[in-house]
């Protein structure tokens, strides 16, 4: 007899679903790509370290505006907090991705134009991206976690933690 998965269950999954989907696109579009771009004659170490620099800044973008949202209303019922806290997750989900994304956007538009751009140009700036998404955008305890701390920085339980099947942060301890 299995257990009834709890009613956040379907928000979870359509998120862990979504959040792949993105992820995998990078590999698709990667697939494609080879077919049109020439054989790589060595690794463009100069195009690797820009992305590379690419990515960091990326990344410190992330964290300084990824995760801003304005703190739930204590005034909102419980359900109504958790339905707020799920919208806005989605919406600061797909930014960080759009922002995650970046460095392979622009990496299939160098492999293009460089003159030794190849299909290597584009998968160290995929890789990069990849990397970015699994950080910033998969649904794991960190990026949930400082979503849901945002959203309950006015007192307000946000039920975004449990939403993913984590369990709710403890009192904090006073020194």
């Amino acid at each position: 007899m299995s257990t009834p998965l709890p009613t956040s269950a379907p928000f979870a999954l359509s998120t862990r679903i979504l959040a792949g989907s993105l992820m995998s696109a990078l590999v698709v579009i990667g697939v494609a790509l080879s077919a049109v771009l020439p054989a790589p004659e060595s690794v463009p170490l100069v195009t690797l370290a820009v992305q590379v620099l690419a990515g960091v800044a990326a990344h410190v973008l992330l964290e300084a505006v990824g995760y801003r949202t304005p703190a739930l209303s204590t005034a909102l019922t419980d359900e109504d907090a958790a339905a707020q806290a799920r919208t806005r997750w989605q919406t600061l989900m797909v930014m960080r991705f759009a922002i995650a994304e970046f460095v392979a956007i622009a990496s299939v538009a160098a492999a293009f134009v460089l003159p030794d751009g190849s299909i290597l140009t584009y998968l160290g700036g995929a890789v990069v991206s990849l990397a970015l998404m699994v950080v910033h955008v998969w649904p794991g305890a960190r990026p949930v976690g400082k979503v849901a701390d945002a959203l309950e920085a006015g007192g307000k339980r946000s039920g975004l933690r449990e939403a993913f099947g984590g369990s709710a942060p403890g009192p904090v301890p006073r020194l």
